[in-house]
């Protein structure tokens, strides 16, 4: 435990350089596109909900399809960033630093996970609660219905976080299974982005769907979606902690190997 405490340390050392491409890049985009798409889009059905016209039609939003940007968006580019953020040390003098500062290969692995994704949970909760809170207020006739202490928004601030944070774990162990960032982050884009919606075109892929790991996260979250996984809320969210438990442990066991080769 010590060890990990002070891998987590040596992290966010590491991490918060005035280069660092997570507190500048990641960060800042995970937080700004999600809240920038939201308001955006709220100003604009607000406007059109307002105008005194018979031909344009806006239905209010439901409290369980207030925040998907920040769930959609929000939570990958997060993911994004902390297999970035390990793809970019599993190579030159940065892994052998550690090698030498940690015995286990899991420990730098598992102090990311904690520290990436305690940031990534943190963000989205932060967010959570911003729009929560504002959107009602800002934008009554398309977002009254919104709620902080709706049962979709209280469900929204525990749930948002905890698939922030597995996503983040997730990424990690993508970039520790296949020794680099590039790969990691277009096999979450291609999958998360495309795969798992395309799938149900597929004949017979709408079964297949139901077990797609980051739907069922999303889902999870307590987020509207047509995807009804068979073992509801609280399963869906378990089903992608597991996911991502499965990769960060394949990760694990990767490094491992080329560690003992090497």
């Amino acid at each position: 435990m010590r060890s990990i405490v002070r891998a987590v340390g040596t992290e966010a050392v590491r991490a918060g350089g005035r280069r660092s491409p997570w507190w500048f890049v990641a960060v800042p985009l995970g937080i700004g596109v999600p809240l920038l798409m939201t308001y955006v889009v709220a100003a604009v059905f607000e406007k059109l909900a307002t105008m005194n016209t018979g031909e344009i039609g806006v239905t209010p939003v439901e409290p369980n399809n207030s925040i998907t940007r920040v769930i959609d968006v929000g939570v990958l580019i997060f993911a994004v960033g902390a297999a970035h953020a390990h793809g970019s040390t599993v190579r030159g003098p940065a892994a052998e630093t550690e090698r030498f500062l940690f015995r286990s290969p899991s420990t730098m692995i598992l102090a990311r996970s904690l520290y990436y994704g305690a940031i990534a949970a943190a963000a989205v909760l932060g967010m959570t609660v911003l729009l929560l809170t504002t959107l009602p207020h800002l934008f009554p006739v398309v977002y009254g219905k919104v709620g902080l202490l709706t049962g979709a928004g209280l469900r929204f601030c525990w749930a948002v976080p905890v698939f922030a944070f597995c996503a983040a774990a997730l990424g990690i162990g993508l970039a520790a299974a296949t020794r680099s960032s590039v790969a990691a982050i277009a096999l979450m884009l291609l999958w998360a982005g495309f795969l798992e919606n395309a799938i149900a075109l597929v004949p017979g892929g709408m079964k297949v769907q139901q077990f797609m790991p980051f739907l069922n996260g999303i889902y999870g979250t307590g987020q509207w979606l047509a995807l009804t996984p068979p073992w509801g809320r609280n399963g869906a969210l378990t089903y992608f902690a597991l996911c991502a438990a499965l990769i960060l442990a394949v990760g694990i066991a990767a490094t491992i190997v080329r560690r003992r080769r090497n």
